[in-house]
């Protein structure tokens, strides 16, 4: 019913901007696209695949991949456009972007080991019609992200969505959509998981902007991480009804001469007949707070951020104290983008215990955000000439909670067994310089010092606190 609801209320507001009037002005297609080649690698790390990755005394990994992107933006008039994003993927992957040099062995004298598939396609309109105000309908498949992006952000590889929106007066913005996060058997919706997506934000001046947003996650009978013990997935319907909601407020902006940018969520709804909680029902309870203020001293701005995303005491209760992210599944480094740091969010193995509302079997092991994390920041970026900048960044990493890694240690030793919130340490370099208008060259470069919980959970992970170095560097090429 909600489905047949969705679409009756946009066929609505279609014709309702066909009253619109116009002119037609003469189409504008431009097209663009990126080519970036980057060099990896990467010290005492099990790998780069993306699952349970931990600090480990190994053997280094370098290699060179490239990433390529071409954009066709067609703006037909003031009021209507599509826009067409294409990327390169290793082996058909939905999530890479990439292919590795040299791929499989195929030798010299070979195409690269590569598809292209799509990114981005969408049709945006735009117009006043009957309701008097601007208001818009975008369709198709995009990148999608609510407010400072600590629970979805779906910016990498993008989801199927239905935008619609409205702004009343100049400074206020509403909008409301459907985002397909999961789906199976086509013809069958106990296999779904659905995204519902409500937000308002408002403009109260130029630099200065507040906003809430609430995201309803349902499903008829599917929760994509549910596995079984051997670890595969669990077919639909593996749970009654999933029914889960986030509600975050956040603003950003600038007083004087201080940035800032502020969020924070809370969960709640009920997973009934889940897995995890011995065919029981679970209540998620998690919940988060992020903080980002800087203050620029020209050329110099100074930075400090903190953030702490909830953890779970008890994996066995009917409660999921974990906060839960949807940053996209749980691809490999090389396909992640950095939000805080570039090593502990990106390689290793984080805090999460219980990801059991993401869209991947088993739930994220990586990419799992701030989920059951707590980090300190402190930063400086620096351009001490026009086509160079420099960034130094410091982290402290705790593991919010850990209960349930205590009991799961535990249970695997046959003893009881403390767990220590350490998670470590990390200092991150990103170095730019711009070459020429459309060519630049970087290098980010990482260590992470590994703490005591990777020490203490090495029965269940197999890590040690051993640190991890990782070095970027490659040239992006815009056109």
């Amino acid at each position: 019913m909600k489905k047949y609801l969705a679409v009756a209320f946009c066929v609505v507001l279609v014709f309702s901007f066909a009253f619109t009037a116009f002119a037609q002005d003469k189409p504008e297609i431009t097209l663009g696209g990126k080519i970036l080649v980057r060099g990896w690698y990467f010290d005492n790390v099990t790998g780069v695949s993306g699952t349970n990755e931990v600090p480990q005394d190994t053997s280094t990994h370098a290699f060179y991949s490239t990433n390529v992107n071409l954009m066709i933006d067609a703006k037909v008039s003031d009021s209507l456009r599509g826009f067409i994003e294409l990327e390169t993927a290793k082996d058909g992957s939905p999530n890479s972007g990439l292919w590795y040099w040299g791929d499989r062995g195929r030798g010299y004298d070979s195409k690269p080991n590569a598809d292209i598939l799509i990114r981005q396609a969408w049709i945006q309109y735009v117009g006043t019609g009957l309701i008097g105000v601007p208001a818009g309908i975008k369709i198709g498949h995009m990148p999608i992200s609510l407010g400072e992006k600590q629970f979805l952000n779906n910016e990498r590889f993008g989801d199927d969505a239905i935008l619609l929106w409205v702004d009343p007066i100049k400074e206020a913005h509403i909008a409301i959509g459907t985002v397909k996060l999961d789906e199976g058997d086509v013809l069958s919706h106990t296999d779904d998981l659905d995204g519902y997506v409500a937000l308002a934000t408002y403009q109260w001046d130029k630099d200065n902007m507040v906003g809430i947003n609430y995201v309803w996650a349902h499903s008829d009978g599917n929760c994509p991480s549910t596995v079984d013990e051997d670890g595969e997935k669990l077919p639909a319907p593996n749970v009654d009804e999933l029914n889960f909601h986030n509600v975050g407020i956040h603003a950003n902006g600038k007083l004087y001469n201080v940035s800032y940018a502020l969020e924070g969520d809370i969960q709640f709804g009920e997973v009934k007949n889940y897995a995890l909680a011995g065919e029981g029902d679970i209540n998620p309870k998690g919940w988060a707070v992020f903080a980002k203020l800087g203050y620029m001293i020209d050329p110099i701005n100074i930075r400090a951020s903190f953030a702490y995303g909830s953890g779970d005491d008890d994996v066995t209760d009917d409660d999921c104290g974990e906060f839960q992210t949807l940053q996209g599944p749980d691809y490999g480094a090389t396909a992640r983008l950095v939000h805080y740091t570039q090593i502990y969010e990106r390689t290793v193995r984080t805090a999460s215990a219980l990801s059991a509302l993401t869209t991947k079997p088993g739930g994220n092991t990586t990419n799992t955000g701030i989920a059951n994390t707590t980090y300190y920041n402190l930063g400086v970026d620096w351009a001490p000439m026009k086509d160079l900048s420099l960034s130094v960044d410091g982290f402290l990493l705790y593991a919010s909670e850990t209960d349930a890694w205590e009991a799961a240690v535990s249970e695997e030793l046959g003893e009881s067994k403390s767990v220590d919130d350490q998670l470590g340490y990390e200092i991150d370099l990103k170095v730019n310089y711009k070459i020429t208008k459309n060519l630049s060259y970087f290098v980010e470069a990482g260590w992470f010092e590994a703490g005591d919980f990777y020490k203490d959970t090495k029965a269940v992970l197999g890590g040690t606190d051993k640190g991890v170095g990782q070095v970027v560097h490659g040239l992006l090429f815009t056109f």
